[in-house]
């Protein structure tokens, strides 16, 4: 699944235009502080000023933009704080819909998690953002049919802040092998129907997330 496949994927419900502005923080196109100016938004979406402001409203209500008087939209600035609360959030969010995945995978669905890990480990080092949509991406196939659509918009919304945090920021090789690995054991759990020892390697998967995260945004 290209880019583009998998965040038409991931925004299938939402607004087209939000979607795309979404994406683009995602993707690290616009990170924390840009501004966001509408003539130009609207020029890059194909689209009237009108939707983008509507886009612009829904995005600072969910807390991915800040408007302030005279200087326009910006992406908002997520900071450490933000990063702690949002892994607190999905070690939390995480089991409960992954305890839901592992009692009604599919084998499709499996080859498509082994399918996403050859993706990961084909990258070329310098692929950062390819890389951590496709460890979003290993996320949302276990996640996106969950009946809890609350809690599936909750999970992404935290994800998003993630992508949006970390924006361009490299990964170590040693951080990409340790997350492939770590899917790699997540999946391997549920093939050999091990249901508790899959959500506490998921556990630790985020938790190291958290660990190294922490440690590459205070340096």
């Amino acid at each position: 699944m290209s880019a583009s496949e998998y965040f038409k994927d991931f925004f299938q419900h939402e607004n087209k235009v939000y979607a795309q502005i979404l994406a683009d923080i995602a993707q690290g196109i616009y990170v924390s502080g840009d501004r966001l100016v509408t003539t130009a938004l609207a020029k890059r979406y194909c689209t009237s000023i009108n939707p983008i402001r509507e886009a612009i409203k829904q995005l600072e209500g969910e807390g991915f933009v800040t408007s302030q008087k005279n200087s326009g939209a910006r992406v908002a600035n997520f900071s450490h704080a933000t990063m702690r609360d949002v892994f607190e959030i999905l070690q939390l969010l995480e089991p409960y819909l992954f305890e839901w995945y592992i009692q009604r995978y599919t084998q499709d669905c499996l080859l498509k998690l082994n399918e996403v890990l050859h993706q990961m480990r084909s990258l070329a080092v310098d692929e950062h953002m390819k890389f951590r949509e496709l460890d979003t991406e290993f996320h949302w196939l276990m996640y996106k049919h969950h009946y809890n659509k609350s809690a599936v918009q909750l999970w992404k919304k935290n994800k998003l802040i993630l992508q949006a945090l970390h924006g361009n920021i490299p990964i170590s090789l040693a951080r990409r092998e340790h997350t492939i690995v770590e899917h790699e054991k997540i999946l391997s759990d549920i093939v050999n129907k091990k249901p508790q020892d899959a959500v506490q390697a998921l556990q630790q998967h985020i938790n190291q997330g958290r660990q190294y995260w922490s440690k590459v945004l205070v340096q």
